[in-house]
Parts: structure tokens; sequence; C-alpha cells
């Protein structure tokens, strides 16, 4: 699999700009009602893998990038915990082993860009399935995610420097591209001291699917999968594509 956004030079931000806890509950619940180790693909820097370690799930974590997966190991390791993480492409998961609950959180499954490498992707992760598991994959809701997509430069936030005082201004551009169901733009992150003089700059480029309802419907299936249920939220209320934010797909093998 092509990367379609590169994280590599943007681990040591990542925690800076990146504090949602909205997801943490609906993970923590559903891990809760396994019995059995769990898989997290691509885990990034640990925001949903830190808090399930500390309830107590075995957990194993796969991600493209080393340098995301060693802040999340130096995290862990701070607070005492234990986790095996692995550097792989999510198209190519080979661990050996399957699973009774595999997640990807985030959204992150559409930054697979092609539909070749998305089936290959969820063959893999069917295989790495245990009998009766359940994998959970989130997306964005296609009609709600490009209603923001215009075109224009935006400041998309201003955060404290959690390395040194200071401020990380992230601005960000997106375009629509609907022959190729593909968001492409940049972001850019201005670092600033606590005088506010600009130290650095960096660039990154911005390339995610929109993944229709139907069409991830039709690779799960295509796959192995048998869906039983779809939510709109992580207070699992029922999907609306005119409304929800989010497509949460809950799928058994």
């Amino acid at each position: 699999m092509s990367p379609a956004m590169n994280y590599a030079h943007l681990a040591d931000l990542y925690d800076t700009y990146v504090h949602t806890k909205r997801d943490i509950p609906f993970f923590s619940q559903e891990a809760d009602n396994i019995s059995g180790e769990a898989l997290e693909l691509m885990a990034g820097t640990g925001r949903v893998t830190l808090p399930l370690l500390k309830q107590g799930v075995r957990l194993t974590c796969v991600d493209l990038y080393p340098q995301m997966l060693a802040v999340l190991e130096a995290k862990a390791s701070v607070q005492g915990l234990q986790v095996e993480t692995h550097a792989m492409d999510v198209s190519e998961l080979n661990l050996g082993k399957q699973f009774a609950f595999i997640f990807i959180p985030f959204n992150a499954f559409a930054e697979i860009s092609s539909t070749s490498d998305q089936m290959k992707a969820l063959i893999r992760i069917h295989q790495h399935l245990a009998p009766e598991g359940l994998f959970i994959c989130t997306l964005h809701n296609p009609q709600v995610r490009l209603s923001r997509v215009d075109g224009q430069l935006r400041l998309w936030g201003n955060f404290p420097r959690h390395d040194q005082p200071g401020r990380l201004l992230l601005w960000g551009l997106e375009n629509y591209h609907p022959e190729s169901e593909q968001v492409e733009g940049v972001q850019i992150f201005e670092l600033y001291d606590e005088q506010g003089v600009l130290e650095t700059k960096r660039m990154s480029e911005i390339h995610f699917s929109i993944l229709e309802r139907d069409q991830f419907e039709q690779l799960t299936q295509k796959a192995g999968f048998k869906i039983a249920a779809l939510y709109g939220d992580y207070d699992y209320s029922p999907f609306s594509e005119e409304s929800s934010p989010f497509m949460i797909w809950k799928l058994y093998r």
C-alpha cells in the first residue's frame, strides 16, 4: 500500500493537536464485552490504546509508521503498561494469530486510498479475526464530511505546545475529486515560541477516500464479514445519511 498520508514527520506533534476522547467510552465498552485478545490497527500514538491497556485489555497494536509506535511505546512505559507493537501495512497484515476483537479507530481506514488495497486489508483483517470475532471499522459519513470540504485555507486549531512553552497553529485546505472519490489537500503546522515568534513550519499532504455506505458494505461482504450494526455516532445512535458524523460499522466473521 502506498501511504496516503505520511505521519513519519508528525509523530512528535500528533498528541499536540489530536485530543479527542469522544470514542474512548465506546471502544472501552466494546472491549469489555470481549473475552480474548484485541488488535488495534492504525493505532497511531496510542490515543485509544492507553485507556484500554489501563482497563486490562490484552492489546496488540499495528501502525504503518514506527515513529508513531515509538511515541505510543514511550507513553506506555512511563505509565507502567506493556503493549506489543508491529510496524506493518494493514493490507499486508501478517501476525500469525487470530484475535477476538479487531478495530480501526478515528476513521483511519479511509487513509487506505485505493479500492484494491482496501479489499486486501479487509481480507487480511478477516483472516486475523477469530470465529465469531468482532471487527469495528469507523468511517466518515460522506455527506457530512464533504460539507466541510470547500477548497479554502482555514485555521483548524490553535494549541499549546506539549513539549515546551509556545503554540502550534494548524492550517488546512481540502478539495474533493468526485471522479476518484478522494479528498486531497494540505495541512500546515506552524510552531511558535512563547514570545509568538515563528520557529518552524511543516507541511503534510492530506489524502483520504470517501467511502459511501453501499460501497463499504459490498467490500466487507466480499471479504466474508457479516454486518451486525451501523451506528452514526459513538453513543450507538442509528446512522442517518443527513446528520450522523460517522459510520461506525460493527462486523462479525
